[in-house]
């Protein structure tokens, strides 16, 4: 039997083969224009394409109320959320296109380990 330790493990080698590897980046921004869950939220993603699907394998929270919370395979998940384990579709998801810039200028905001 696989016990939890091990499958997280898994998991987090998973993202961090992908965040490693030479495959091309994609980025997007979420906002949560609608109120589904914290109205004027943003998400903002980096993915990468696998088996032919878009995997988010960097994420910043951007909470309506402040703050920031960052998700990668070193931080997969902590009390405020995580990092998605649905993959991204820009034709079928509220997600529009947004520059590596925009991504890395919002990562390196602050001071943080992740």
């Amino acid at each position: 039997m696989i016990g939890i330790s091990s499958r997280m493990d898994d998991v987090v080698s998973f993202y961090r083969a992908l965040e490693e590897s030479d495959r091309p980046r994609a980025y997007f921004e979420f906002v949560d224009a609608e109120g589904w869950v914290d109205e004027g939220a943003r998400a903002l993603y980096e993915a990468v394409e696998h088996e032919g699907e878009l995997i988010a394998i960097r994420q910043i929270e951007l909470p309506s109320a402040g703050g920031m919370h960052r998700y990668s395979w070193r931080r997969v998940e902590d009390a405020y959320g995580g990092l998605t384990d649905e993959p991204i579709d820009p034709h079928d998801d509220p997600v529009k296109p947004i520059t590596r810039e925009t991504f890395v200028e919002q990562w390196n905001a602050s001071p943080h380990d992740v």
